[in-house]
């Protein structure tokens, strides 16, 4: 095959409903499924989606519905059931002989108006547009009836039909359809009067009770219906098969309908199988040699017997139901059909129960000599979701030639075959032996003729005899001479040998008591076998042109090579040279030379090697070598305690040192080593320290300071305090000595007198922060906030109280203050409780006892009361500051 292509979702999709469900013990209905769900999920296999336009026939949804039942019901498991009354209604037992419903009343409809002799009650059914993929459609149903059988030969019976119109079709119902509901057989409708316990009566099957069928003359058993427990119809019909001869790809529609005529009172239904309207499953186009080689093509030879096409179903395929499919020669195709082959009709059915078809290729002798031709067969369903080719090949059968070896030897000792050498021709071959035999290579046994011959026929019908002398031979020997097979593993053994007889040769041996392997000898004339292979070979047959004989012949080969595995001890410290490396292999063929990187080396153990990597080598007495690398590792060096922060902030402090293996003690000036050395130094002092890890490799690590461990270096007070235009040291709380401090960095650094001092002396001019930045010698870094309270209340004094009654005390009252802090006194100014200035003065120095207010308002003694004053002063740094207060005059 050229091309296999074909879609399985949909199929997967379209059963799951059908074939998944058990099946029950009873005739079960369920008419709550749409027309459309039915139609495609139920009574169709539409793999490729080419079903539409699917709609109900009738108003009423109680006339369609889905059914399962055993296979002694209606024959089948599972489909979709159409009735003129209720589909509930056929669930059995058969109760009465006149079970009937209405479920639309009068219902006139296009196909049956015609087909019926009354009016149509009660119509139901489905209908939908379908585009096939194959040249036949078929499906399976079964028609049963309440008015079997006491309106046999009536005038008026129920009605269905199945109603095909479309391209190919001209029939006379509506469109041009044609009613598919045969007779098997015939071109008769299936009807009530058609199909009976009279007429066509091998297609009926009886439902009725005895009772009934004997007071009607029905004929029949005198006991009830097989079915009449099962289903409620009197009578039905066996599985019909209902076919559509139709164009692939063209568009039809059909008609599934059932009625009632002249009245609702009986009922009819039909069933039709689940998965029965196939629209076309998947086939493949293969070789009949496909099963010996994938896509093999078809070969037919010009004038011989046909090729063969086989047809296969694919998987999606129903093996129960006759498959037909459409095929064509491809327009490219360089073989022409009708001239230089034939491929049948074009169509093809896979007849049920069979898993392929057969179709002939026949190939024309003609008296030109054309070489190959090739042509390609196609699925012919462009509208399909699926499609397939195989190739075939037209050949001019070559002349046949068949050789006999002259003399033709033999071993009359023994059951030998005959054998011929066939060449050209066209395969089978049939063949005609002197001896009596048409098999293609007969055995036989004891002395031949002095001559035979063979007749060969081809499939084209050529014929060619071919004769030889024969002669009979002795069996042929084999012994090995005594030689030394020893070499290196990977190297060829040249094994020599003795041998006697008539070439070619096969020698049968066993390696080690293995399985048996052949080889195979040209003729006598060679001397040597070439093995790669060490271990006992064992000759245990030997066959030559004529003859074979069981011996048992030893030869011993023996392939070396001393394979190494080195072991080592890496060096003990970082930069040592103390490494050593042993040279363990397989015994070989002594002596033995050892090599290091080279250099040959006294002993297979050898020392004094540093990190690094090496090549060794051992070579045998015999040149067999091998090698490998060492890699020698030292430990991580020794490594000096490198102190952290996070170290320094805990407590207990704990350190160690690095690389090298732990774990590690440690000496001062080479004393005692100890573990814990920690809580015997002291913090702030400087050591020789010498360290030494678990193997005895040691580091010194001289001037190695001992640090104290705190959770930061200083601490600060909470708050500084301080007077306005005055200073003050600042002093430090060290947890740290002061040697393990690298650095101090004071901010804002205008307010130090040495910002980079330990404890500088601070002038702040208002309440501030202040900040304080430590680094240790290892570049630990603290950061600690504080502030400065600076007392900003101004040191100013104006009496609560004077006399002015010219006594020389406390005459006035002036403004007193501390001249470091207030430079002048911008104004000073009294006022009545009203607010109303009795005095002021401005720009003068303080603590002038005799300028200030006397006491008088326009040169009279002012009211003995309380006044209010106000006074504004100019610091030392520029800020100016007011002040108010009351004062009391005691009188004149």
């Amino acid at each position: 095959m050229v091309i296999r292509l074909f879609t399985l979702l949909i199929l997967l999709g379209t059963v799951s409903v059908t074939w998944a469900q058990s099946i029950p013990a009873e005739l079960q209905v369920d008419p709550n499924y749409s027309a459309d769900r039915l139609v495609r999920e139920v009574f169709a296999t539409d793999r490729c989606e080419t079903i539409f336009n699917v709609r109900q026939i009738g108003t009423n949804p109680d006339g369609i519905g889905y059914f399962s039942a055993p296979d002694d019901v209606v024959g089948f498991n599972r489909g979709i059931v159409i009735s003129s009354g209720r589909v509930r209604d056929a669930v059995g037992p058969n109760r009465r002989t006149d079970t009937g419903s209405e479920i639309s009343g009068p219902t006139p409809d296009p196909d049956l108006d015609i087909a019926s002799r009354g009016r149509v009650h009660d119509r139901s059914g489905v209908e939908f547009d379908f585009i096939p993929l194959t040249p036949q459609v078929s499906f399976r149903y079964v028609f049963a009836s309440e008015e079997y059988c006491e309106f046999v030969g009536g005038n008026f019976n129920d009605i269905f039909g199945f109603f095909i119109s479309g391209p190919g079709f001209n029939g006379p119902y509506a469109n041009g359809a044609v009613n598919a509901a045969l007779i098997p057989g015939t071109n008769q409708a299936v009807t009530i009067n058609n199909v009976n316990f009279r007429t066509n009566k091998q297609f009926y099957l009886d439902n009725e009770s005895a009772e009934v069928r004997g007071s009607l003359n029905c004929g029949g058993e005198p006991t009830n219906g097989p079915r009449f427990q099962k289903i409620e119809y009197d009578g039905q019909t066996v599985i019909l098969t209902a076919t559509l001869k139709v164009i692939p790809c063209e568009t039809y529609h059909i008609r599934l309908v059932v009625a009632d005529v002249n009245d609702s009172d009986l009922d009819s239904a039909v069933f039709l199988e689940a998965g029965s309207f196939d629209l076309g499953s998947s086939v493949s186009l293969e070789s009949k040699d496909d099963a010996e080689e994938e896509d093999a093509p078809i070969i037919a030879y010009e004038g011989c017997r046909p090729a063969v096409m086989r047809v296969v179903r694919g998987p999606d395929s129903n093996p129960d139901t006759d498959q037909t499919i459409a095929y064509r020669v491809a327009s490219n195709s360089q073989a022409r059909e009708g001239v230089d082959f034939s491929a049948a009709t074009g169509i093809a059915t896979i007849p049920a129960g069979q898993n392929f078809t057969e179709v002939p290729i026949h190939a024309f002798a003609d008296d030109e000599a054309e070489g190959e031709e090739e042509a390609f067969i196609l699925l012919d369903a462009p509208c399909a979701c699926f499609t397939d080719s195989v190739r075939v090949i037209i050949r001019e059968p070559e002349p046949i030639t068949a050789a006999l070896n002259d003399p033709y030897l033999y071993c009359p000792s023994e059951k030998g075959t005959l054998t011929a050498n066939i060449q050209g021709g066209v395969p089978p071959f049939t063949y005609r032996w002197s001896i009596g035999s048409d098999a293609a290579e007969p055995t036989f046994s004891g002395t031949l003729p002095d001559e035979i011959s063979l007749q060969v026929t081809d499939a084209c019908g050529e014929t060619l005899t071919s004769t030889a002398r024969t002669e009979p031979a002795e069996p042929p020997t084999l012994h090995f001479p005594d030689q030394d097979l020893s070499a290196c593993w990977g190297d060829e053994l040249t094994m020599r040998y003795d041998l006697s007889g008539t070439g070619p040769f096969k020698v049968y041996y066993r390696l080690d008591g293995g399985p048996t392997r052949v080889v195979s000898i040209p003729d006598n004339q060679s001397e040597a076998w070439t093995v790669t292979r060490g271990g006992t070979y064992n000759i245990v047959r030997i066959e030559d042109q004529a003859c074979s004989v069981d011996v048992s012949e030893l030869a011993r080969a023996n392939f070396y090579k001393p394979v190494l595995d080195a072991s080592y001890e890496d060096p003990t410290c970082s930069g040592g040279a103390d490494g050593s490396i042993s040279v363990n292999h397989l015994k070989t063929v002594a002596p033995y030379t050892y090599r290091i990187d080279g250099e040959p080396v006294p002993s297979a153990n050898t020392g004094g090697f540093p990190a690094g990597s090496y090549n060794v080598k051992v070579t045998d007495a015999l040149g067999c070598e091998d090698s490998s690398t060492v890699q020698l590792r030292a430990p991580a060096p020794l490594e000096p305690i490198d102190i952290n922060c996070n170290q320094l902030r805990r407590l207990p402090f704990e350190t160690s040192a690095g690389g090298g293996i732990p774990p590690y003690s440690y000496s001062v000036g080479g004393r005692q080593f100890v573990e814990d050395i920690w809580p015997t130094l002291v913090p702030g002092n400087f050591y020789n320290l010498v360290i030494r890890d678990a193997v005895g490799c040691e580091l010194s690590q001289p001037n190695f300071y001992f640090p104290q461990a705190a959770p930061r270096a200083v601490s600060l007070p909470n708050f500084i305090p301080q007077q306005v235009g005055e200073s003050v040291r600042i002093e430090l709380y060290h947890r740290v000595p002061l040697n393990q401090i690298y650095s101090y960095r004071w901010e804002p650094a205008e307010l130090f007198d040495c910002p980079t001092c330990a404890e500088p002396t601070l002038t702040a001019p208002f309440t501030q922060d202040i900040d304080l930045t430590i680094e240790d010698v290892y570049g630990c870094i603290d950061s600690l906030t504080t502030y400065v309270a600076v007392d900003g209340r101004a040191p100013l004094y104006i009496p609560t109280a004077f006399s002015p009654n010219g006594d020389g005390t406390n005459d006035y009252i002036s403004v007193f203050a501390n001249g470091d802090l207030v430079d002048r006194v911008m104004s000073f100014r009294i006022f009545t409780r009203w607010g109303e200035q009795v005095y002021a003065d401005t720009d003068f120095a303080p603590n002038n006892a005799q300028r200030g207010w006397d006491g008088f308002i326009g040169g009279r003694p002012a009211h003995v009361g309380t006044y209010v004053w106000s006074v504004e002063i100019l610091l030392y740094n520029g800020d100016v500051q007011e002040e108010s207060g009351t004062v009391m005059l005691t009188g004149h």
